[in-house]
């Protein structure tokens, strides 16, 4: 009798005219109770379906143990969904993707004393932040005029074409702070932005005496708005006054609103440029911002339990100029695929030098965007070329040439596809 030829796996080789061998549902096993050829295909349990969440198609699925009751969180389509370990699901809000296909990245932060988890989302655009037990908000919106007063918690501000020093400026209701308008809208609304922060220049951009307000943190400005929110999650929050006088200017209410339920908010990053990956390590989020505009190999991170992004905490892979694709976590090493190379850095502890790059580890060669995942301790990637390595100290081919063809089509296929 003839011994029947078992497939290790499917296969087939365009290239050589292969005949294609289909193996369906199994999967291959050294098995020393067959004496012939000690082998077996054994069969792969099939899928069941658990559940529809929202109309499609799913582009991404997060959970962070120890995060937000270890829920799961979907998108389907543009939006995004939290399912609890009950079963229930809940509409969060809308994720904007720089495209339909954009891959979509999430990364979840932890309880940090007081300070509650963050989940961060974004898809090449907008960065978007979930929290369950919300900041009060508030934005004030408008053209501000010469002699405009905004009132936010105790202090008062009020706009001058003049010195930002003249009298005595307290910050009070009879002597407010005084800001500059400057040449434009958006300029009295940055150094507004900056007055609240007492980030800007003292004595140019407000009065010189200024001191930071403690009851909100700015969290995106435009041309004409100023969002902020209350320094403190929950209820907290919704007592912090914002008034103002001044007919072409307006908060959307008299005090800050929404503390303590669940919000879904934009942060604001440098230059409004928009997001592609996200990772979280040692309590900081690392961003990596969509490439090109001289940027190539920039990255940014936010500093344990904050929702900014201060735009000098950056820092750009140096061993070569490729764009960086992603940011993958694993250890305490955080890894950047590239078009071209991969490197790998970590946080140092040190505030005035806080990231590093781990000299003599890097991967030469270019990945495919978003296929870089962690499996356990290593990382697995595909490379520009369809190769798919596994990464952990070295890196080891674990792809044959039959896939390797297929993989080189479907990443053709991706790149005919984009807009």
């Amino acid at each position: 009798m003839a011994d029947v030829p078992l497939a290790r796996s499917d296969y087939f080789r365009e290239v050589a005219k292969e005949a294609r061998i289909r193996t369906r549902n199994r999967y291959y096993e050294a098995n020393p109770a067959l004496t012939a050829q000690q082998v077996a295909l054994l069969a792969r349990m099939g899928l069941n379906r658990w559940r529809y969440v929202g109309d499609g198609p799913i582009r991404a699925v997060y959970s962070q143990p120890g995060s937000f009751r270890d829920c799961l969180f979907v998108v389907s389509g543009d939006q995004l969904w939290r399912v609890d370990v009950d079963d229930t699901q809940t509409l969060i809000g809308t994720v904007e993707s720089a495209s339909p296909k954009t891959y979509v990245s999430m990364a979840a932060t932890s309880n940090i004393g007081d300070t509650p988890a963050f989940l961060f989302v974004a898809a090449g655009s907008a960065l978007m932040c979930y929290i369950e037990n919300g900041y009060a908000r508030g934005s004030i919106t408008g053209i501000p005029a010469n002699g405009n007063v905004v009132r936010v918690g105790d202090m008062y501000y009020q706009f001058t074409n003049a010195s930002v020093d003249a009298g005595t400026p307290l910050g009070t209701v009879g002597n407010p702070w005084l800001v500059a308008l400057g040449g434009t809208t958006s300029t009295a609304w940055e150094n507004f932005k900056g007055a609240l922060g007492a980030a800007g220049v003292a004595g140019v951009d407000y009065s010189s005496a200024l001191t930071l307000n403690d009851k909100v943190i700015v969290t995106l400005k435009s041309t004409d708005t100023v969002q902020v929110r209350a320094t403190a999650t929950g209820l907290f929050g919704n007592a912090v006054v914002t008034t103002e006088t001044g007919g072409a200017i307006a908060w959307g209410a008299g005090t800050l609103t929404g503390g303590g339920t669940p919000a879904w908010f934009q942060v604001e990053t440098p230059d409004d440029v928009g997001i592609v990956s996200l990772g979280y390590i040692a309590s900081y989020v690392v961003l990596v911002p969509a490439q090109g505009q001289g940027i190539n190999g920039r990255f940014f991170w936010i500093n344990p339990g904050e929702t900014t992004v201060d735009p000098l905490d950056f820092a750009t892979a140096e061993r070569a100029p490729d764009p960086v694709l992603q940011v993958i976590v694993f250890g305490d090493q955080f890894w950047l695929p590239g078009t071209d190379t991969t490197e790998v850095w970590y946080f140092t502890g040190n505030v005035d030098s806080p990231v590093a790059r781990m000299q003599g580890v890097v991967f030469d060669r270019g990945v495919w965007e978003g296929t870089a995942v962690q499996v356990k301790d290593s990382m697995v990637l595909v490379d520009s070329e369809g190769g798919v390595f596994q990464i952990s100290g070295s890196a080891k081919r674990i792809s044959r040439p039959d896939i390797e063809e297929r993989i080189r089509k479907a990443i053709q296929y991706q790149a005919s596809q984009l807009i």
